[in-house]
């Protein structure tokens, strides 16, 4: 099977996850983070929702890009971890690392992610995917470990779902791509329905 691909598509994000979700499917496509003050924006959307806020997010950076590239499909994403409405951002340090995954130890927390699709500067689609996950119990040590093996601090709430962080929970329900940062199968239906991309 080839996937043929009929249009250029863009990636507003430098998460080297979602590039390798989207290599991993056969997709051509150049990468373009947006530079979005993520924080300055996030700041005015407290009114929101927290799956209108990733959404928010995610159309604020495909914004940026696509209107740049008038004939390229750009796909906007953003993601938001929250126990209850409590936002747990990307942790950067050890020690809030640490502090985030005694905070979410042996209760259930939300992943929420926002995706966006543009053609140019029009919004063509968009999509939230929710995933519940609940952690285990982790004592200190376990904590500990974890974070000196797998060194989450660029990743919101503190673990790495595609690598050693699935160690850490008891359950998970929804769309495991959702927990990675990009709703792969949604995005791929929307893309295929489009005509962006055919099989052959």
């Amino acid at each position: 099977m080839t996937i043929l691909q009929h249009a250029p598509v863009i990636l507003a994000s430098g998460s080297a996850v979602r590039q390798q979700m989207l290599k991993s499917v056969g997709l051509t496509f150049s990468v373009e983070p947006s530079g979005v003050d993520e924080e300055a924006l996030t700041a005015t959307l407290t009114a929101l929702s927290l799956p209108e806020r990733a959404l928010a997010l995610a159309r604020a950076k495909a914004v940026a890009v696509g209107q740049q590239h008038a004939d390229a499909y750009t796909i906007g994403a953003d993601q938001i971890c929250a126990l209850g409405e409590r936002v747990l951002n990307k942790p950067l340090t050890y020690e809030n690392a640490t502090a985030q995954l005694s905070l979410l130890s042996g209760k259930t927390h939300r992943q929420h992610c926002g995706l966006v699709l543009l053609h140019g500067d029009h919004i063509i689609w968009e999509h939230v995917g929710i995933a519940e996950l609940t952690m285990r119990t982790l004592s200190p040590a376990d904590i500990q470990a974890y974070i000196a093996t797998d060194a989450p601090l660029a990743a919101c709430g503190s673990y790495k779902f595609e690598s050693l962080g699935r160690h850490l929970f008891a359950e998970v329900k929804g769309d495991h791509d959702v927990i990675q940062g990009l709703p792969l199968v949604a995005l791929l239906a929307r893309m295929h329905a489009l005509g962006i991309i055919s099989l052959s």
